[in-house]
Parts: structure tokens; sequence; C-alpha cells
């Protein structure tokens, strides 16, 4: 740990609040990382005798739900872990995370963001500035504009990776198709996969399902009409940051001026108050995961004195327990990174 005082400054905080402390295992069954972009970074080794191969714990959020799911409770708890996550392509990262699962109620997403400031302000600065966003939001955004199933995709898949997102908006701006390549592989895997049994199974889809997925995105989609309007639309939807009680009705007001049918509740958001303390609170619609785990609320803690750079990071992640092959599991929590 970075500092063996904060760290303990920290957990008094968070066992106070109802927190459980949770113990991890240091390794990982790789068969439960399922995103390809995470396994290449992942520190393997192989158990001979188990036949089995294992990562260094690559991400404490998927090792504590893991741990968690062996538990078997239907019952709401609040856990707390420490410890480091090891990847290829960053530097070890010291983390103490805090979640709630079997979490059904938004006040949950309020307390873990409640309890993400309190254990800011008492142990790393009295300023700094809450950035909360939604990840639905841009979800329902792009599946209302008039564009292909295949562009949605690709934009929805590349969200958290800002360079490449505005690479895929500037080819629809031009109506310049994905990929050319791409396409062309698709056609050849289609011609492949015709010839297969059409009730196997392939990553738990069938063929036939995966073989109409294929139909549509190749010989049935059109192009998108007017490709400048809908990226002008898109990118001004993530330029959108204001104080959080004003985001309702920003936000509702950008809809109806795009002649979008989306309106936003005033208790959306967990937090309706511009400040939580001496923490101003912000809606940032860019405010995009930098790990593909999270499906709902989002929301970073920064330091106006640390070359803003997100300190805590958290959100709901309801869907993760289901693409590790564990029951539903429905959760929220925040991590804080140690290394800043």
């Amino acid at each position: 740990m970075k500092s063996k005082k904060l760290y303990q400054r920290i957990n008094k905080i968070i066992k106070k609040k109802g927190y459980k402390e949770l113990n991890l295992n240091p390794v990982l069954d790789i068969n439960y990382v399922r995103d390809e972009k995470l396994k290449k970074y992942l520190f393997t080794f192989k158990d001979n005798k188990k036949n089995k191969i294992f990562a260094l714990k690559p991400d404490l959020s998927l090792m504590s739900l893991i741990e968690f799911s062996k538990k078997k409770t239907n019952k709401k708890k609040k856990i707390f872990y420490s410890g480091e996550a090891y990847r290829k392509n960053l530097k070890i990262n010291s983390q103490i995370g805090f979640e709630i699962y079997n979490s059904n109620k938004t006040s949950d997403d309020t307390e873990i963001i409640l309890t993400g400031s309190a254990i800011f302000q008492k142990t790393i600065s009295n300023s700094g500035k809450i950035n909360i966003s939604n990840i639905r939001l841009l979800d329902i955004l792009i599946k209302q504009l008039d564009l292909p199933e295949r562009w949605k995709s690709r934009i929805l898949y590349l969200r958290n990776n800002k360079k490449y997102l505005y690479e895929i908006l500037n080819r629809l701006k031009f109506n310049k198709d994905l990929d050319e390549k791409n396409i062309e592989l698709d056609k050849n895997l289609y011609m492949k996969m015709k010839k297969l049994n059409p009730n196997a199974l392939i990553a738990n889809r069938k063929v036939r399902d995966i073989l109409k997925r294929f139909e549509q995105k190749i010989f049935i989609e059109p192009r998108p009409t007017d490709g400048k309007k809908i990226v002008k639309i898109i990118k001004n939807f993530l330029s959108i940051k204001c104080p959080i009680q004003k985001a309702p009705s920003l936000l509702n007001n950008f809809f109806k001026k795009n002649r979008l049918n989306i309106t936003i509740s005033k208790d959306f958001f967990p937090i309706n108050k511009n400040r939580i303390g001496d923490l101003k609170v912000y809606f940032n619609s860019h405010e995009l995961p930098e790990v593909d785990i999270y499906d709902g609320m989002l929301f970073s803690i920064k330091s106006n004195n640390k070359k803003n750079k997100k300190i805590i990071v958290g959100g709901r992640f309801n869907s993760l327990s289901q693409s590790l092959g564990l029951k539903k599991t429905n959760a929220v929590g925040a991590a804080i990174n140690l290394n800043s």
C-alpha cells in the first residue's frame, strides 16, 4: 500500500458505515474472463496439477463479485476489500473498494457516492469535484438515432476509448462504411458458418442466431442517410457538462431540440445537489468508464490539485455477474486509487 496510515484511516471510515471486509483470492481462473480486451493484459500461469490456467487478479471488482457469489445469498450486503490489481498495460494498482451487492435501489447509488465523498474529504483533500453520468443515456441516444445496427453496435463498443470513438464518428460523418475489410471478413465467416449445424452453440449462442445477425449486418442494413447531422447530435451530447441540478432540464431541452423521444426525470440522478460539503457536483456526459463493467450510473471524484486525475471511480454494474456466468447480482460500488 502507498501509505499504511492512509489505508487505516480509509478503512476506519468504511467500517463505520457498515461495510464488512471480504478477502480476495490472489489468482483468477481465466475462464471467468470473457472480455477479449482484458485477456491480452493478463499475467497468466498454468497449474499443471489442476490442468487450468490462472491469472494474477487483474481487477478487484471482478474478484470481489466472484468471491461474493460463493456465499449464495439474496440479501443485500455491504462489503469492502483492498489489494493490488495486475495488468500488463498498467502499473501495479493499489486499491480499496467498497460495494453493495443485491442492490435494487437508487438510494444505494447515493450511499456509494456519499461514502466516496466522505472518504475523499476526510483523507485526501477538501477541494475537488464529482462528475456524475449514466451510461444508459448514451445507449438510449444511440438507439434512437436513424442508424444501421452495425453502426450503433460499433459506436457503443468503442465508447470507452475516446480516440477510437471519435475516429468512428469521423467515418460516420462522411458516410463511409465501418470497414470494408471487416465487411468482407464477415461475409467469409458467414459462408463458413452456413455449413454448420444451426442448433450448435458458439459462445453460448446458437449458430442460427449468429447467422441472422450476420444477414442483418451484411445484406439488409442501409447506410445512414445524414451522417453529418447524426455525428453533430452525438458530439453535442458528449460535450454537455453542467451543475447536477440543471442536468434534467438541460438534457430534456437537448432531446426535444433534436426531436428525440427521451425524457429524464428529476430523480434520474442519485445526487440532486450542486455541492457535497466542499465538493462541487457536475453532470458530465463524457464521464465514460475506463473498464467495460458498468451499465448504469457512473461517477468519479477528482482533486483540484492532482492534475485532473480520477482518485475515486465507481458506478452500477448489474450485468457483470451474468457476463461471468454467475447468478445475476445487481451491484453498485467504487474503488479508491491509492497510487494517485
